[in-house]
């Protein structure tokens, strides 16, 4: 319920939050309960926010809000965008606010900032399919925060994307040169269009003579075709050591594993000298 996800956040926060900080959310989180009109008074309150707190991360500790079974990370939101939607959260417990309505009008005057707040809230709202129109608007954008929003551990996606729409999530994410280690349940929402996607993609790249993203591995091998796994094989020898890990991260998604990526991962570890690879070969084992 949404109730539970502000109390979290509310939790998580209050204790992170300087006392001054602390004085002003609680200040406006009664404001909004005490106005005739708390979603026009939200848009006020909101845009403060990041003058009355800050842009810094929140924490490197891991913080998460339950969503019903899902564990939706929030410790790599700033400061202003954790207190804005902890404001949003608030009024979305309110009992005569309409979830879909409260994100349209607030989206519909905010700037960038706020967009890329809300965009991250978007799951704990508890709204899925009417509020998939937002997520897919901001998916159109070429402006890299607002889309990181998306891709930054955001599990909205997995939960409510086709698969067509998951797969431009994540070439686009490339196309952008943005992490797609980040997306919530790629592993899990990977299929074969997706790594064939990838595998024209990189076609493409070689063909221009242009590099290959590092994290290009990790969509493409779940369900690569001959052609792309002995590309990974190739790789796992790059002069990159971000390549070389990622080849290896994308080749132990598969369980049980081959022999024949078990025994190339085997001849690579040989004469590896990153010790992070190093370490993470040593992980196949429990493979």
């Amino acid at each position: 319920m949404i109730i539970e996800s502000y109390k979290t956040l509310y939790q998580q926060l209050i204790c992170r939050f300087s006392p001054p900080q602390v004085d002003w959310v609680n200040k406006a989180l009664q404001e909004l309960s005490d106005h005739d009109d708390p979603q026009n008074k939200l848009l006020e309150l909101s845009a403060v926010a990041r003058r009355k707190l800050r842009d810094a991360e929140l924490s490197n500790e891991q913080l998460v809000i339950k969503v019903n079974e899902t564990l939706m990370p929030f410790n790599h939101w700033s400061y202003a965008e954790a207190g804005r939607n902890l404001l949003i959260l608030k009024v979305a417990t309110l009992s005569d606010v309409n979830v879909e309505g409260l994100v349209k009008q607030y989206i519909s005057q905010a700037d960038e900032w706020e967009i890329t707040a809300i965009i991250r809230l978007l799951f704990a709202l508890e709204s899925g399919e009417p509020l998939k129109y937002f997520a897919l608007d901001v998916g159109r954008t070429n402006n890299k925060q607002l889309f990181s929003a998306l891709l930054e551990y955001n599990p909205f996606p997995q939960a409510f994307y086709t698969d067509h729409e998951f797969n431009q999530l994540v070439l686009k994410a490339l196309f952008l040169e943005l992490p797609i280690s980040t997306i919530s349940g790629l592993k899990q929402r990977a299929n074969q269009e997706l790594s064939q996607m990838c595998e024209d993609y990189i076609r493409e790249r070689l063909a221009a003579d242009r590099s290959i993203p590092v994290e290009v591995w990790l969509a493409l091998a779940p369900y690569t075709s001959d052609y792309g796994e002995e590309l990974m094989f190739k790789y796992l020898s790059n002069g990159d050591s971000e390549h070389r890990y990622n080849v290896i991260a994308a080749l132990l998604q598969q369980s049980p594993l081959s022999n024949k990526r078990k025994q190339r991962i085997l001849a690579q570890q040989l004469h590896e000298k990153n010790e992070a690879i190093l370490a993470f070969i040593s992980r196949m084992d429990n493979n």
